[in-house]
């Protein structure tokens, strides 16, 4: 049986060692605190002998707190000095902690205040650089998630900002609340890590006999390490699998906890992983469900204030805290096996960018231009995508049909557009002819992305309808018996400069809603789009499915005309999408549902 008294103090260490970390994640938006908090003295002492605590206060409505203290506690609100204080019955023989505590609620992510100490009437000198000015830590009633404790006090396992004070029978501290922030609101976005975190397993135990502590492995970089503890660490990224562990040169008599950790990565808002775990090569039953999945907790030098705020991960075992394994003991090596499955950072999201003021004129002349891309990544981009579009590079990719050599350059493909001036109100056809396409080494059958784009500012003033589409010269069924009015696929493109533009699409295969539409033959080399516009002050009695207008070649550069792009050799992950200028924003649209804002057919190679 550990001793009790042991116990106690071991539990006040762990609440040094289970720092919860609930401030805010970096980059989410504050807004001032003007609520009032409660402020009182947190103390853990001995009254009579060394290690009896006979003095306790938690918190103001702890059963547990020892008769014999006198205390004054406030609320305080931000712009306030106050004082609180602690006189106890008789001296206090030892100090084990004692801290200036502040009851804010859930969410505080800033603040600033101002400690000064009196003991027995005398100033103290503080130690402001001693430790963290604020952290989040339980006490008594109140969680981990509302009770902040405040620089200034004694923490026998931890930062010491005083020199250990005893003797003595009444302690003031007066505190400034200059300020603090909580969130505004501002909805969090979830982003996927990039790089690794470094991954480990953190250890307290007895190795000798019961409550020696003989064991400890904090950190990797921690000089507190017990030196002959031989470490497995690793580093590891989402998708990867790798083992970490601890080997001790003599069986473990108790432990007080164990757990894997992740760290060296910032702003980390969720993390799902899968743990197995074996202790002297015997598989060990974890049981997921008996606490968190992973959680913000400082040990060692790993500290949020240091910017290595470490993450445990569930598996482990607590003496104070979950245990999701029995405990263990008598062993000599423990090894977890982590598999990564995601690892995501949260940022404050961005706002969208209200669209530009661009006017519909209903009696002036527009351009509408047929668009697609092939399953190898050939394409002709909307008008007004901004890397590829008609604007980028004075619409030389705009103007070809652009694929790509061995070498992931943009190349000029055979190919001719008929594109289609739109004046008033009528129906009109816009085309891509002579094609030259490869399909044979892609189990895909069918074009990524067909559709057109328009030059007109985005309006319900406008109505399309009857959309056609011919491939090879053969009718293909869109929906609805071969025409399909555009509601599922009528969307804006939005332009580099906020401003959204009419362009409809008829197939793409990263929006299920129009990811199939029916049977076209392949290898695609014509294609052509009709449909009947309205809106318009201005009816177009000329405008019919025949006319199309201007005709644009497009025939293969030579090899020392291939135009530069200036984009990075692909990464691994790059499949499908562009990662560069509006590439990104491309692919990431084409996979949204339709009827987003974002621009959308930026174009990459896919790597063979």
């Amino acid at each position: 049986m550990k001793n009790k008294w042991r116990r106690v103090l071991s539990a006040a260490l762990s609440a040094v060692l289970v720092l919860g970390s609930a401030k805010l994640p970096a980059h989410a938006g504050y807004t001032e605190f003007d609520g009032e908090a409660q402020l009182y003295i947190g103390f853990g002492g001995d009254k009579a002998e060394e290690n009896d605590w006979g003095y306790q206060f938690n918190s103001p409505d702890n059963e547990g707190n020892t008769e014999g203290i006198t205390a004054v506690t406030e609320t305080i609100k931000p712009g306030e000095t106050k004082t609180v204080s602690l006189e106890f019955e008789s001296p206090v023989v030892n100090t084990w902690w004692m801290a200036p505590v502040l009851v804010a609620g859930d969410g505080i992510g800033e603040m600033d205040c101002t400690v000064s100490l009196k003991i027995d009437g005398a100033d103290v000198e503080i130690d402001n650089e001693a430790g963290d000015l604020w952290w989040y830590e339980g006490t008594g009633d109140f969680s981990d998630k509302e009770a902040i404790r405040l620089y200034g006090g004694f923490n026998e396992w931890a930062a010491q900002y005083i020199a250990e004070p005893a003797g003595f029978t009444k302690v003031e501290y007066t505190v400034t609340f200059n300020g603090a922030k909580v969130s505004d609101g501002s909805e969090v976005q979830l982003v996927d890590y990039e790089g690794d975190a470094a991954v480990y397993v953190a250890f307290g135990g007895d190795r000798a006999e019961e409550n020696d502590w003989g064991y400890a492995y904090n950190d990797p970089d921690n000089a507190g390490n017990s030196e002959d503890i031989v470490a497995t660490t690793s580093y590891i990224g989402a998708g990867e699998t790798v083992t970490i562990g601890l080997e001790f040169p003599e069986p473990v008599v108790n432990v007080w906890y164990m757990a894997p950790v992740l760290y060296l990565a910032t702003d980390i808002a969720e993390v799902d992983a899968d743990i197995t775990l074996k202790i002297d090569g015997e598989e060990v039953a974890i049981d997921k469900s008996a606490g968190d999945a992973w959680w913000a907790e400082d040990t060692g030098d790993l500290t949020a204030a240091n910017g290595n705020q470490p993450i445990r991960l569930y598996g482990g075992f607590n003496e104070w805290g979950a245990k999701y394994i029995e405990e263990p003991a008598g062993f000599t090596k423990v090894e977890y096996t982590i598999t990564l499955n995601s690892l995501k950072a949260g940022i404050e999201a961005e706002e969208e960018a209200a669209p530009a003021a661009v006017e519909l004129d209903k009696s002036a002349k527009y351009n509408a231009y047929i668009g697609f891309q092939s399953p190898t990544y050939s394409f002709r981009n909307e008008w007004a995508e901004p890397s590829y579009g008609a604007n980028a590079e004075g619409g030389k990719y705009f103007g070809q049909v652009t694929g790509w050599d061995a070498d992931n350059n943009a190349v000029a493909l055979p190919g001719e557009f008929h594109d289609a001036v739109i004046d008033g109100n009528g129906t009109y056809t816009v085309a891509a002819t002579g094609l030259d396409f490869q399909f044979d080494d892609w189990s895909q059958d069918h074009m990524n992305l067909i559709f057109f784009s328009t030059d007109i500012p985005n309006s319900d003033d406008i109505q399309i309808s009857d959309v056609k589409l011919k491939v090879n010269g053969s009718n293909v069924d869109l929906g609805g018996g071969g025409e399909k009015t555009p509601n599922g696929f009528y969307r804006p493109t939005l332009a580099d400069d906020g401003a959204e533009y009419i362009s409809v699409q008829l197939q793409n295969i990263w929006n299920k809603e129009i990811e199939n539409i029916g049977y076209y033959g392949t290898p695609v080399t014509d294609i052509e789009i009709t449909f009947t516009i309205s809106g318009f002050d201005h009816d177009n009695t000329a405008a019919v499915a025949e006319e199309t207008t201007e005709t644009t070649e497009s025939a293969p550069a030579a090899e020392e005309d291939t135009p530069a792009t200036g984009r990075e050799e692909p990464k691994a992950d790059e499949e499908k999408g562009g990662l560069s200028g509006g590439a990104i924003a491309g692919i990431v649209a084409c996979v949204v549902a339709v009827g987003g804002g974002a621009a959308f057919l930026a174009t990459r190679k896919k790597d063979k």
